[in-house]
């Protein structure tokens, strides 16, 4: 690891070192998230009880709980209920829920219907933040999932020894830009492009299926980024970042990832950068001001400079006076462009 990044440090890090004498609850959704959010607040010595989703939740997450309730998704009311009756200070919304189970399997009970009547719009962060809210009307601090394992946050700086070239970091601010510009939307967080056209936006297929389509669209090496949503509320469904993600980019032969330092969770980072080390995949998080909101005048001046200098002086290739446009002509650092027929 170079550069100054990292992570939050160890288990004993931040504000999750104090739950000794608490009782934390976690609503846990799908995934591992919720599982180790459940070992660190017992390793903590916090009383943990948890409301499950039916159909979602690992059955583990029950094994750590000293109480726990299990639901249909939409039973807001009886969560609420829970809560209170196991008096817990702090509640912590962990892990995701499955389209099939939000399309198929919600029953929205008298609480959830009067949260959704008042709500402006049906955005994820709108209806979660209702959900927030109503939680604590009713005791207990929702918290984010930070607070349990802050040592698996992200921080700026390059996380890994590969060097980014001009024309990847070009990309890269780009991505970036586009990845942020979609959660604004509250559609997205994730974006790919190679030499400065977009080649996939993340929609309902997630980020691995977003890189997957992208890569097939470029002969070179992708950037990809995966940002926070702008006006994210922190303690809410914070993007996630772990080892089958980087799995895929590597299978792909994606060149460079940027994460966003103001909110990303990774999971097993040693792993994780082991892995993007091992492909060669530089990987670097970033904060608002670092990524440059004009999406990084200096590098795509010089990514072009670059793209037509090879071509021979004055734009022609030094061989038969035709002159390269920058897109026609060879890619600049892009030895290994060659499509990975796996991935067709």
């Amino acid at each position: 690891m170079s550069g100054g990044g990292g992570f939050s440090g160890g288990a004993d890090a931040g504000a999750g070192s104090g739950w000794r004498g608490r009782t934390v609850g976690l609503i846990a959704g799908n995934l591992s998230l919720p599982l180790r959010a459940a070992r660190s607040v017992a390793a903590r010595g916090g009383r943990l009880v948890v409301v499950g989703i039916r159909g979602e939740t690992d059955p583990e997450v029950y094994k750590l709980a000293d109480s726990h309730l299990e639901i249909v998704l939409g039973r807001l009311g009886a969560m609420a209920d829970f809560f209170a009756a196991e008096r817990a200070d702090s509640v912590c919304l962990v892990g995701g829920v499955g389209r099939d189970n939000v399309v198929g399997a919600y029953e929205p009970d008298e609480a959830a219907v009067s949260v959704m009547e008042r709500l402006p719009n049906f955005q994820t962060n709108t209806i979660l933040r209702g959900l927030a809210d109503y939680l604590e009307s009713r005791g207990p601090r929702v918290v984010s999932v930070a607070e349990l394992l802050p040592e698996l946050l992200v921080r700026p700086g390059l996380l890994t020894s590969t060097p980014i070239k001009p024309d990847l970091l070009a990309d890269l601010r780009l991505a970036f830009s586009l990845a942020r510009e979609l959660g604004r939307l509250d559609c997205g967080q994730t974006a790919v492009v190679s030499d400065l056209v977009a080649v996939a936006l993340e929609g309902a297929d997630g980020t691995d299926a977003t890189v997957r389509r992208g890569s097939l669209l470029s002969k070179k090496r992708v950037a990809v980024a995966k940002t926070v949503k702008p006006g994210q509320d922190r303690r809410l469904d914070l993007p996630v970042v772990g080892p089958r993600t980087i799995e895929v980019l590597a299978e792909c032969r994606a060149g460079a990832l940027a994460l966003d330092a103001s909110g990303l969770i990774m999971l097993d980072p040693e792993e994780c950068l082991a892995m993007a080390e091992a492909a060669g995949l530089a990987v670097v998080a970033w904060e608002s001001a670092d990524w440059d909101g004009n999406l990084g005048r200096d590098a795509v001046t010089g990514f072009w400079k670059d793209r037509v200098g090879a071509g021979g002086k004055d734009g022609k290739d030094g061989k038969d006076g035709k002159k390269t446009d920058g897109r026609d002509g060879d890619d600049s650092g892009s030895g290994d462009a060659k499509n990975d027929e796996k991935n067709k």
